[in-house]
């Protein structure tokens, strides 16, 4: 049997019932840290050209599009992707570099929506979805991203696929078609990082989720066994040959949503652990901007390609510039969504913190392969003093969890941006309670404006 026929399999015979309660309190966690950042990100500026875009081009009342109207079910599926990767502050795999919630849970919400799902149905789908993209992730991880793809959209579309297959009832033939049409459609280049197209990306990928199901659905065919073969998509997307076909099924049980960690700065994770490195320094020292004449940080060699904004210009370049997220650090000690944007960048008091910060990245620091995305963190004071520290893994991984209560802080930040204090609190209580009767419902009554 091939990959792709088991991976079809997989998708359509999976239950809600075959799944473990932690995996479910899990995924149920990670689309509460979503929906919080897709609010805030429906009313910031990607988010204002996303839903001007949808709301002109794909019209319609099939699915709600969170902190707005209603929109055709690819077109909601479009804006919530974007509207949750629109500041960079959702959740990522531990183990591989993508942030699959936002693809996945935007295109398993309109889904189920439109296709008058259950909130049960919603949150089988997104793990299903979840785990798709972790297989095929991991199977053409590191060659592809290494190569230039951003892995959050080109492997968001199988998982996007996945969950809406699952929604839609599609047989596995039907499956199969709907995963041969997504490897067609996926794409999405990291030359893009620091644009507003990055967060397209993930939009882009719910929305060929959206579109590779339903033109299945309809009987629309692909090549059934995309992910085999010579010149199939992992051989393709991973030039260097090391397609790990392997990955695609084995082990599917293992439930890639226990992987996930939630970001608690909006920035790119490879930034955390330096940044609570940083904040450790400078809450126990008490030291104010004053107090530093310099910062060197140390972090994998490879983070120099998605870090390539030194003395960033804007928000969104802010977000891959180490130099501002530890300057920022030093400013507020706990910055946030009001911190990454283009007014805060470039005061000049932000451009002088930012300007004493040195990066002095390392081959194969920890163990190379970004390494948990590990962090050494040096500050140098005005007296000559020096404090160092080592953050082994990023805050808010498996590894180094966050708590609930800086989770649900970050969650009303984020949605009382937007939504009252009550439909956010309305909204938390419904995806805490999605697998329950009229839970779908209650969560899309209260995200809409």
């Amino acid at each position: 049997m091939g990959s792709t026929v088991a991976l079809a399999q997989f998708i359509t015979e999976t239950s809600i019932d075959d799944i473990p309660e932690n995996v479910k309190q899990k995924a149920k966690e990670a689309i509460t840290d979503l929906v919080g950042v897709a609010i805030y990100g429906s009313h910031h500026d990607v988010g204002q050209r996303i839903a001007t875009y949808v709301e002109s081009m794909s019209p319609g009342t099939d699915a709600t599009m969170f902190g707005r109207e209603k929109a055709s079910a690819d077109g909601a599926a479009l804006a919530n992707a974007s509207f949750g990767h629109a500041v960079d502050f959702d959740d990522t795999f531990e183990s591989i570099v993508i942030h699959p919630t936002s693809p996945v849970f935007s295109a398993a919400f309109v889904a189920g929506e439109a296709h008058n799902g259950s909130g049960k149905d919603v949150l089988e789908a997104y793990i299903i979805g979840v785990e798709v993209a972790y297989r095929t992730g991991h199977a053409t991880y590191p060659s592809h991203y290494d190569h230039g793809w951003h892995s959050t959209g080109t492997v968001g579309t199988f998982g996007a696929t996945a969950a809406v297959a699952s929604i839609m009832g599609l047989s596995a033939e039907e499956t199969q078609h709907a995963l041969g049409i997504a490897a067609s459609m996926s794409s999405s280049l990291k030359k893009n990082f620091g644009t507003m197209t990055k967060p397209l990306h993930s939009g882009h990928a719910a929305q060929m989720g959206v579109r590779s199901a339903t033109l299945a659905a309809g009987g629309f065919t692909a090549d059934p066994e995309v992910l085999d073969g010579k010149i199939g998509y992992g051989n393709v997307m991973t030039p260097t040959g090391e397609y790990k076909l392997e990955i695609v099924v084995e082990g599917l049980d293992d439930w890639g949503v226990n992987d996930l960690g939630y970001k608690p700065y909006p920035s790119g994770v490879i930034t955390h652990a330096a940044m609570d490195a940083m904040r450790e320094i400078v809450v126990e020292n008490d030291l104010k901007p004053a107090d530093v004449e310099a910062v060197t940080v140390a972090l994998d060699e490879a983070a120099s390609e998605m870090l390539h904004h030194k003395n960033p210009s804007n928000g969104l370049e802010a977000k891959f510039s180490i130099e501002f997220c530890l300057a920022s650090i030093l400013l507020e000690r706990d910055p946030g969504v009001h911190e990454f944007t283009d007014a805060y960048v470039t005061d000049p008091d932000t451009r002088a913190q930012t300007a004493k910060v040195n990066r002095a990245f390392e081959k194969n620091l920890f163990g190379g392969n970004f390494a948990n995305y590990a962090a050494r963190v040096s500050v140098t004071t005005t007296d000559g003093t020096e404090y160092t520290v080592e953050e082994k893994y990023a805050p808010g991984s498996p590894n180094n969890p966050l708590s609930e209560d800086r989770l649900r802080a970050k969650f009303d930040e984020c949605a009382t941006d937007v939504l009252s204090p009550e439909d956010a609190a309305a909204a938390y209580d419904a995806i805490s309670t999605l697998e329950q009767d009229g839970s779908l419902e209650k969560l899309i009554k209260t995200v809409s404006n």
